[in-house]
């Protein structure tokens, strides 16, 4: 009885330590998997998964999407990494899980769990403190590192004792926690490390043994091949021995194929020959010789290189976006078709001695979607003469347009701008990256494109100061625009820049939305912040006429004539530039007509100093649309195809814009120049603008909102002059808005707008009148105003004393 009593103690102990050993195997594997899917984290596999749930991890769509994840450990590896990296402790939340690691090895180990307990307490308190300090950098890195909860403490710190007191207060808890825990889980570490070491050891020589025998084999192996190929070797020259050698003097009556025949001396050399960047095309007898300008190759750079991640006036990371988000560029072919210069001189000059006009001289210069030949004439002959054969030579050479400049600014030649044959796409990213846009110092820096040389052209709009743009439908303009808006937000923070943005077509601009919380302005009483509507788009226009005011205002009292100034004196109240985008002109000067000029005029002519500047857009460059007023006050202009030349000369006061080849195709009109540019455009489509927005509205939120001013009331505008009857001074809706806001206890003028029918210009004025008469409070940005009268009866009596 005494043996069976033992017995049956016994076997519930080794079921006990069963138990504790299989504890701990799972808890060294799980950890193990964890650390490999935290490391092999990858930010895009979001994308795939983001749509579903957790619960739906073993539906259809989850295998659909198991296909697009890089994560190695599949779905559930991906989704654990994106919860520990963004909503956790960051990339320091494998310390905690590698003790995890060390619990499961002293279970298996049938040890004391203390020393595991304890490193696990000290795991997770260091763990957090590393990430709070990576929280108060502004690294690139330190998102990833930080985390969730390391952002939120480090942003709590830095408010409570200031960003010095919350590194000195870190580095201090880590030093406590490191000399009074850390002290005994040294010891331990160490043991535990010789185990591990151990066992590496024996695995590792095991795996040497055998490498060491395929070697072997391997070499064995080499052995015989090379004795075989030997042996074939030595075959080979036995019968090369007996073999018949020709004479090698006598001559060959035909070149074999493919061997280099050596030239006469007394012939001409006919290979085009490369000197100092210049390539020579043979010249004809008669004719003068054709010389090839390289053109300028600029120097890349990589725009990830420079500091991504900046702090904003309210405490808030921004990070610029990457450049990765663009598409790649492919292989740029440099080469030049020889032939097909040859063969356009060729035509060129005929056509020419047709009409006795002799060249000199000509060099070309080819671009990605035009060559220009510069031809040096003779003394005697007028340059109006080569100007008027224009369509001549254009149908001689079968070109779909030519443009002819008599004569270059600067150079004693005439140019002849003829179409390539293979025209090149030029895109965004291929003139972004460059070392000219990384290192610029223009305030407000945007790209235009390549010029014929192949340069890349880059304008500050800061001192433009307004730029006009104009051209048919589809030339575009669109995508011009896009590319500005694009260049301002690489180069410039939200800080630094904000935008207005006017789209009557409601599709241009609409990907912008996501720029709500960071660049766009927003104004007093409308919650939309891209306007569509031209009414709103008349009181938008009014409210930066009032903030144009306003800054002069502060201008004045600071004692500085510019914004630049201003902002170098005082930087803690620096402004941001603002930039209004206007993307159809044509729509709102038909429905607004005076009412919009008088604002863009207004703007044009006095907002330079003060930092507001203005893009204008329109697809109908007629009088009408792009009055001399507005002509005058906008000196930078871009002109893209269009259908005559009488709207070339409205845009440019010139001909030359009928001439443009479209898609992208335009000619540049700077402030500081005579004579305007030709340029190619950079393409950037819908998805990479989607792209840049998209990252850019992901992140957090400012919490200072840039709010314009409300403008002055103005008689005799659209605001008042709608068509409706006013009663001593009221509109004869103002009793039942009355009655609206106090039955609603809500005042708004989009309230007004969906109760009562009204328009937005007379719900504004509406509205006024209501604050003015002390039935709503002042306006508070986009919110509500309050309400001043609380009831019904309140409300009869304010009406009845307002009538007498």
């Amino acid at each position: 009885m005494k043996k069976k009593s033992n017995g049956a103690t016994a076997k519930p102990l080794d079921m006990k330590a069963l138990k504790k050993e299989i504890i701990g195997i799972v808890f060294m594997l799980a950890s193990l998997f964890l650390i490999g899917a935290v490391l092999s984290f990858n930010p895009y596999d979001e994308v795939s998964y983001g749509t579903l749930a957790w619960y739906d991890i073993f539906s259809n769509a989850a295998r659909d999407a198991a296909e697009n994840i890089h994560n190695p450990f599949g779905l559930f590896g991906a989704r654990l990494s994106a919860f520990f990296i963004h909503s956790a402790l960051g990339y320091m939340v494998i310390v905690p899980i590698t003790s995890f690691f060390f619990w499961g090895l002293s279970l298996l180990q049938a040890k004391s769990l203390k020393p595991a307990i304890l490193f696990f307490l000290y795991s997770v308190l260091m763990s957090i403190d590393v990430a709070s300090m990576f929280g108060l950098t502004s690294e690139p890195f330190s998102d990833l590192m930080a985390g969730a909860i390391g952002r939120m403490l480090a942003v709590l710190l830095s408010t409570v004792i200031g960003f010095y007191g919350a590194w000195i207060f870190l580095g201090v808890i880590a030093l406590v926690l490191t000399f009074y825990m850390g002290r005994g889980m040294l010891s331990t570490i160490m043991r535990t490390g010789s185990i591990l070491k151990n066992g590496f050891s024996k695995l590792f020589a095991v795996l040497r043994s055998k490498r060491e025998e395929r070697r072997k084999k391997k070499a064995a192996q080499q052995r015989l091949k090379e004795g075989k190929k030997k042996r074939v070797d030595l075959k080979k020259q036995e019968q090369e021995r007996h073999a018949v050698i020709p004479d090698k003097r006598a001559p060959s009556p035909h070149p074999i194929k493919g061997e280099r025949v050596q030239p006469d001396s007394s012939l001409p050399e006919l290979s085009p020959v490369e000197v100092a960047g210049l390539a020579h095309i043979p010249e004809v007898a008669g004719e003068p010789e054709m010389i090839i300008y390289k053109g300028v190759r600029e120097k890349e750079a990589d725009l990830d290189e420079r500091k991504l991640k900046v702090q904003t006036k309210d405490r808030e990371a921004y990070r610029f976006p990457s450049i990765d988000l663009l598409e790649k560029v492919p292989d740029d072919d440099d080469r030049i078709d020889e032939h097909h210069l040859a063969e356009s001189k060729r035509k060129l000059l005929e056509k020419l001695r047709i009409y006795k006009i002799e060249v000199k001289r000509i060099s070309t210069t080819v671009g990605p979607r035009v060559t220009l030949f510069e031809l040096e004439l003779e003394p005697d002959v007028k340059v109006s003469r080569v100007k008027s054969l224009e369509n001549d030579l254009a149908m001689a050479l079968s070109a779909r347009g030519i443009r002819i400049i008599a004569p270059i600014p600067g150079k004693n030649a005439v140019g002849v701008e003829i179409p390539n044959s293979k025209p090149k796409t030029v895109w965004l990213r291929s003139v972004l990256q460059v070392e000219k846009f990384k290192n610029s110092t223009m305030m407000l820096p945007i790209v235009l494109g390549k010029t014929i040389a192949n340069e890349v052209c880059i304008a500050d709009l800061a001192t433009m100061p307004h730029l006009l743009i104009a051209g048919a439908t589809g030339a575009g303009k669109s995508v011009c625009i896009n590319v500005i808006i694009s260049s301002l937000l690489y180069a410039c923070s939200p800080d630094k820049v904000k935008f207005v943005m006017i789209d009557p077509k409601r599709v241009e601009l609409f990907q912008y939305q996501h720029l709500k919380n960071h660049f766009l302005m927003r104004f007093p009483g409308i919650e939309e912040q891209i306007i569509t509507d031209p009414q709103k788009a008349v009181y938008a226009l009014r409210c930066v006429v009032k903030e144009m005011e306003l800054r002069y205002e502060t201008l004045e009292k600071a004692g500085v004539r510019n914004i630049g100034d201003h902002n170098r004196r005082m930087p803690e109240e620096a402004l941001p530039y603002i930039v209004v985008v206007i993307d159809e002109l044509a729509d709102l000067m038909i429905t607004a007509g005076r009412e919009v000029e008088e604002p863009i005029i207004r703007i044009a002519q006095l907002a330079r100093a003060v930092g507001i500047h203005l893009i204008v857009a329109t697809q109908r460059p007629s009088v009408d649309v792009i009055t001399g007023i507005i002509k005058a006050n906008f000196p930078a202009r871009i002109a893209f195809q269009v259908a005559s030349r009488v709207d070339s000369r409205t845009i440019l006061d010139g001909s030359g814009a009928e001439q443009l080849l479209g898609n992208g195709d335009m000619l540049y009109q700077p402030s500081n120049q005579p004579k305007s540019m030709r340029i190619q455009g950079p393409y950037v489509s819908s998805g990479e603008v989607e792209e840049i927005t998209s990252f850019i509205g992901s992140q957090h939120a400012l919490k200072n909102i840039y709010m314009l001013p409300v403008p002055d009331a103005q008689k005799g505008n659209g605001m008042q002059a709608s068509g409706y009857q006013e009663k001593e001074g009221r509109d004869t809706m103002f009793e039942e808005a009355a009655r609206l806001v106090v039955t609603h206890q809500q005042a708004s003028v989009s309230l007004l707008q969906r109760r009562l029918r009204l328009g937005f210009s007379r719900a504004g004025r509406v509205m006024d009148q209501l604050q003015f008469s002390g039935i709503v409070g002042e306006a508070d940005g986009s919110k509500a105003r309050e309400v001043l009268i609380h009831n019904e009866d309140s409300l009869e009596l304010l009406l009845r004393n307002l009538d007498r």
